[in-house]
């Protein structure tokens, strides 16, 4: 059973005013059905370590990497909501990022333990205004 649009990010932004989770679901109304979108809530003990601003350059780097033109964005400035056209396009900068930001991910290995930037969730419009949508838990986890 898919849930709503609404519902969706509701569950991922428990936090957010209706008039952010309404600006979420204007973005996600122009995502073709079946694009991936990756949807990034962030955490705040990762934000009060490394700072709002570093925060914001790794988002940055999601919204802008490996786009051909520049000034394009996959995020309409939301900085936690990226459309891509393909799944292969969502991990290749997944990828091109742990080596730009490795320090917004998790390294399980590590000493004293480390924090991911944020959670990560996959999210397919699968109709008018409904979505099917999952935590990807490893998404910012680091792997040899």
């Amino acid at each position: 059973m898919f849930v709503s649009t609404r519902e969706a990010l509701e569950t991922i932004f428990p936090q957010a005013s209706d008039e952010d989770i309404g600006k979420y679901e204007n973005q996600l109304d122009k995502v073709d059905d079946f694009d991936p979108v990756l949807i990034i809530s962030p955490n705040h003990n990762w934000i009060n370590q490394h700072t709002l601003q570093t925060y914001q350059a790794v988002m940055n780097a999601f919204a802008t990497n490996d786009l051909q033109q520049q000034n394009n964005r996959r995020d309409e400035n939301s900085l936690c909501v990226f459309h891509f056209a393909t799944v292969t396009e969502l991990y290749t900068v997944r990828r091109n990022i742990r080596k730009l930001h490795p320090n917004a991910f998790f390294d399980p290995n590590a000493q004293p333990q480390q924090m991911p930037i944020g959670t990560a969730w996959i999210l397919n419009k699968v109709g008018i205004r409904k979505s099917d949508f999952g935590e990807d838990d490893s998404f910012f986890v680091l792997r040899p």
